[in-house]
């Protein structure tokens, strides 16, 4: 190409210091830099996640404004982020009404500025965690037609998507399993003598990756979890290594509290310095055992064996087991993960991730490419979903939401405060699901 084709928009939780949501935007403009398109992420925030080599965001805001920010296409996801919940208890976006609405402007406000933009959308394979309603479904569908390419990383995923099965969507496995085309292992053996180093960990430590997650130890006891990871341990000849990936679902408070309970030498990987150093221990342990997906993608994707902790048990742990073929690393609890753990093997260096997985990720970011190649595709379709959102949106907030833009300042407050005192008043009904 003699001339770059343009900037790409890709939306995800880019903000939050969880190492999995953090590495999409990373492994997304590897894979569209090779055919000479740069990439800028939005995050509901627009705030700089807390690691060195974390991608700087814009918000959503930006996301709406071409003129803030030129685009040639948008790409959504990945992560389980197709839903639209609340994020409210987050305290990242507490606060000015923002964790309202950003679940749902990750996904359902990237296709209406791909619309007011008029510029392609593509989806890079993100998760659905739970069912939509009816209601939401007729947005729902125009909001499928308006994109150029529909991916999700699991068949639990499309069968919350689109449970009648008529649209075209792509099965994947999850995105991060391309890493190491960003990261090869060799290049991360430097990183990982540097984090034993700052650890005062022998060079010769063999470790045992573990990551533990509220959600999977509610509700056990968990100081004999601890002796039970301690003795585990001990009869493999490892050194258990706790890594909190995700700070937003409080995986440190968990990991330093589980290291109490094991009571043994160990590395405590809750100060990572960057991703890529999470990535150079998880890539150069022994064996994974936890309880986070891309914990056990990424090690398996480097060629650690692993066990994957299923607890509760998400459609998105056996959707990426059995594109993998590896049904057997799934666990319900940790007596049976370390049961299971037990039977692996040493690391040989052979990837757990298979070739027909690799081939499909190819696939996957050819048809993203093309997508973006294609600017006046479902121009039609983006316009019918902005118009099905417009309608939506009259439909539920009254004809005073749609004339706001035309009202002066005070008009606008007042029609605001009439609302609000609308929406307290003890007989004003609830809108149904």
């Amino acid at each position: 190409m003699t001339q770059a084709p343009g900037t790409v928009l890709v939306s995800g939780m880019f903000d939050m210091n969880n190492y999995g949501d953090l590495l999409f935007p990373l492994v997304a403009r590897q894979r569209l830099a090779e055919v000479g398109f740069d990439l800028l992420p939005v995050a509901p925030a627009g705030s700089r996640a807390a690691f060195s080599d974390a991608l700087p965001t814009v918000d959503i805001d930006t996301m709406m404004d071409a003129s803030r920010q030129p685009a040639a296409g948008i790409l959504i996801g990945g992560g389980y982020i197709i839903h639209a919940h609340s994020l409210d208890f987050l305290d990242h976006y507490a606060g000015a009404g923002l964790g309202n609405w950003c679940g749902a402007g990750l996904w359902l406000g990237a296709t209406l500025a791909a619309a007011m933009r008029d510029i392609p959308l593509a989806w890079n394979a993100p998760g659905v965690p739970h069912p939509f309603s009816a209601r939401q479904h007729r947005l729902l569908a125009p909001a499928l037609q308006a994109a150029s390419y529909v991916s999700v990383r699991d068949e639990g995923s499309l069968r919350l998507l689109d449970p009648q099965g008529a649209a075209d969507i792509a099965v994947v496995p999850d995105p991060i399993a391309d890493l190491p085309r960003l990261w090869p292992k060799a290049q991360l053996a430097e990183d990982y003598r540097r984090l034993l180093a700052r650890k005062g960990v022998p060079s010769e430590t063999r470790l045992l990756a573990l990551h533990l997650r509220n959600r999977s130890i509610a509700g056990i006891d968990q100081a004999a979890l601890g002796a039970a990871l301690r003795d585990f341990a001990t009869g493999q000849g490892l050194t258990p290594m706790l890594v909190a990936v995700g700070e937003s679902h409080d995986d440190p408070a968990v990991a330093r509290e589980m290291a109490a309970r094991i009571g043994a030498p160990l590395l405590m990987l809750d100060d990572p310095l960057s991703l890529r150093e999470i990535t150079a221990a998880l890539a150069h342990s022994g064996l994974y055992v936890g309880a986070s997906l891309h914990g056990y993608i990424v090690t398996a994707a480097y060629g650690v064996p692993g066990v994957l902790v299923a607890r509760p048990r998400y459609n998105k742990f056996a959707g990426f087991l059995a594109q993998t073929g590896r049904p057997q690393d799934l666990a319900t609890d940790w007596s049976e993960a370390l049961r299971v753990a037990a039977q692996r093997q040493p690391a040989t260096g052979e990837a757990f991730v298979p070739a027909a997985a690799t081939t499909a990720l190819d696939r996957h970011w050819d048809r993203i490419v093309t997508a973006f190649g294609a600017p006046g595709a479902r121009a039609a379709q983006r316009q019918a979903f902005a118009m099905a959102l417009l309608c939506g949106a009259v439909a539920a907030e009254g004809p005073a939401w749609a004339m706001a833009p035309f009202l002066n300042r005070r008009m606008r407050a007042e029609a605001r405060a009439a609302g609000a005192t609308a929406a307290a008043s003890p007989t004003a009904q609830p809108e149904s699901p």
